[in-house]
């Protein structure tokens, strides 16, 4: 068997485990069949197009096509560490590399073949997040060596998202018992999972060091690439990005070899001690446990209960709220706290294949949800209070908002955790996304965002007086919800 076909097979089942186990789609696979070749070839079409898209932007002239070009490259580097991250662990956890090491293959070739399964997973569609672009900025402004730039730069990219990959993959295993291991496992599916929202900021501060000069620009790739036969500092720059990003994969690939052969969960020193609970307490103690040691999942209620609501309204708090519009505070907390409350759905998708034992125990869809619910606060509620702290203490009159946004935090989390447990399947089975509907999942936050933001263009045309009270209208509708689907379908059994 060749080190080809081996990255072929276990990128194929690497990826398609990542997406089953995560609860994702798998019409992907069914479009492509199974082929990587057909999964690569989307994926270029559609990085073909985008890049197509943003290179027209040179029509603005190089104070414009600069910057969509480093643009186009954090993107390459970004999507290629999620590719990698997201499959990579996938690789790990369920021992993929095991079953080859019975086969005749040296560990030159499994080495190898372990090198290449990034190309398989996108990887050779990832340069055609530039190139494209770069050519039509090239014939725009009249400019080969932007061409030259642009192949260099998303061969640097590619290299630098596999590094990054990499060493992110070994990083996120899903179990192990070591507290600071979890801890970093957790820091690092955040950095992962948040990398969609950089580009905002990133394309801010890119646009103040054009305007600092070009010059500076000219350090940054792909742009130092560009001009890296023009200036010593951008030749420099890029000579210092390729060994860099060289040095990056070669310290990656390794500690993943590592990891994928050895694991990094200790042994128990000793024989393990076993103990019987039960009740609602050892319920929650059991859901939270589950949770701190699932650092994906825990990365995941973290950044989608926090980080992603306050990314709709950081632009408005980081330059600050006109005098006139300060009373908008209540609302824009209700908004945070209630789009933070969706995140709950991970705590059920975490149960997976272990979800079919609790339909054996006598316990009613309701307790499910009170469980989940508990859960939710003892995880969040320490980042919750600091939020609602700072708000109360370096926000004028922000004490009201403040617990507006805990109680819309709380609220939302029980409205949410209640829907999915009343729409659980009768049958035993795995629960992931899919069991609810991706569709049904969609539609719901899009109904929920738009109900919290509902309140908000209404407060526009109220007096202050009257923001606050609205904002707890939207309040009360949410937990006189709760109250209503806790009392009709609470008792149903599981």
């Amino acid at each position: 068997m060749s080190w080809r076909k081996i990255a072929e097979v276990v990128a194929k089942e690497a990826a398609y485990r990542s997406r089953k186990e995560a609860g994702r789609s798998l019409r992907f696979f069914k479009m492509s069949g199974g082929s990587m070749l057909k999964y690569n070839a989307f994926l270029l079409g559609i990085f073909v197009l985008m890049s197509s898209t943003v290179g027209l932007s040179a029509f603005g002239g190089p104070e414009v096509a600069y910057p969509t070009l480093i643009m186009l490259f954090v993107m390459e580097v970004l999507m290629g560490v999620l590719f990698m991250a997201l499959n990579l662990q996938v690789l790990v956890s369920d021992k993929l590399l095991e079953p080859i090491f019975h086969l005749p293959v040296s560990e030159s070739e499994v080495r190898r073949a372990l090198l290449w399964v990034g190309v398989y997973w996108g990887g050779a569609a990832l340069p055609f997040v530039l190139i494209p672009g770069a050519v039509i900025e090239s014939y725009l402004l009249g400019d080969p060596m932007i061409v030259v730039g642009g192949v260099i730069g998303s061969l640097v990219a590619l290299i630098l998202s596999m590094s990054l990959g990499y060493l992110a993959g070994s990083l996120a295993t899903r179990y192990t018992r070591s507290l600071k291991g979890r801890a970093i496992s957790t820091l690092v599916w955040l950095l992962v999972l948040g990398i969609g929202f950089v580009m905002g900021p990133l394309m801010d501060a890119v646009s103040k060091l054009y305007e600092g000069g070009a010059s500076q620009l000219y350090l940054v790739p792909p742009v130092s690439f560009v001009m890296m036969f023009r200036s010593p500092e951008a030749l420099s720059s890029s000579l210092l990005l390729i060994l860099a990003s060289y040095v990056l994969l070669r310290v990656g690939t390794s500690r993943f070899w590592r990891v994928a052969t050895r694991g990094e969960v200790p042994l128990p020193k000793g024989p393990a001690r076993w103990s019987l609970s039960f009740g609602f307490t050892a319920a929650l103690m059991r859901e939270v446990k589950v949770a701190t040691r699932t650092p994906r999942i825990l990365a995941s209620l973290i950044m989608y209960s926090f980080i992603f609501p306050l990314t709709f309204v950081f632009p408005f708090l980081s330059e600050g709220l006109p005098q006139e519009f300060s009373g908008l505070l209540p609302p824009l907390a209700l908004a945070v706290g209630g789009l933070g409350g969706f995140s709950i759905l991970y705590l059920y998708i975490m149960e997976a294949a272990g979800a079919k034992a609790l339909y054996s125990l006598p316990i009613s869809r309701g307790k499910i949800a009170l469980v989940k619910f508990y859960t939710f606060l003892t995880v969040n509620m320490p980042v919750a209070l600091l939020i609602a702290a700072a708000l109360a203490i370096f926000v004028p009159a922000g004490a009201v908002p403040a617990l507006i946004y805990l109680a819309a935090l709380s609220g939302s989390a029980l409205l949410n955790s209640l829907i999915y447990a009343l729409l659980l399947p009768e049958e035993p089975s795995h629960w992931s996304t899919e069991t609810f509907g991706r569709t049904f999942v969609a539609v719901l936050f899009i109904l929920e965002g738009m109900g919290y933001f509902a309140v908000g263009i209404a407060s526009l045309f109220l007096p202050d007086e009257l923001r606050i009270t609205i904002s707890m209208i939207g309040l009360a509708v949410v937990w006189v919800a709760n109250s209503i689907l806790l009392t009709v379908g609470g008792k149903r059994a599981l």
